[in-house]
């Protein structure tokens, strides 16, 4: 038997999981909704007069008819009339006034 060194091949990553963290492997093998671990953005409308929005790093911009927040994954643009921050925490804010358009940009 030759002696050296020898390197071990790593199986090549699927497109599915080259981008995964840990945490969304896990929260995968598990079969944990990624909501749940995951630092992805949840944004839900309720109706057209309210958003929440978790898992936000800061407000980038808040001007009159436009809210712009930085997420881990982009930019959320809120548009409307009247808009307001009605409440936020460190983990999620409430938007409230009469949303006409909810934009993503990576």
């Amino acid at each position: 038997m030759k002696k050296g060194i020898h390197r071990i091949k790593r199986a090549k990553r699927t497109g599915a999981e080259a981008g995964q963290s840990l945490s969304e492997k896990l929260a995968r093998i598990f079969e944990i909704p990624g909501d749940v671990i995951g630092d992805h953005p949840k944004v839900t409308a309720i109706g057209r007069g309210e958003v929440l929005i978790e898992n936000f790093k800061g407000i980038m911009d808040f001007k009159d008819g436009m809210i712009r927040i930085n997420t881990n994954n982009g930019v959320i643009k809120i548009t409307g009339s009247l808009l307001t921050i009605r409440e936020i925490t460190s983990e999620e804010m409430i938007i409230g006034g009469k949303i006409s358009n909810i934009d993503y940009d990576a």
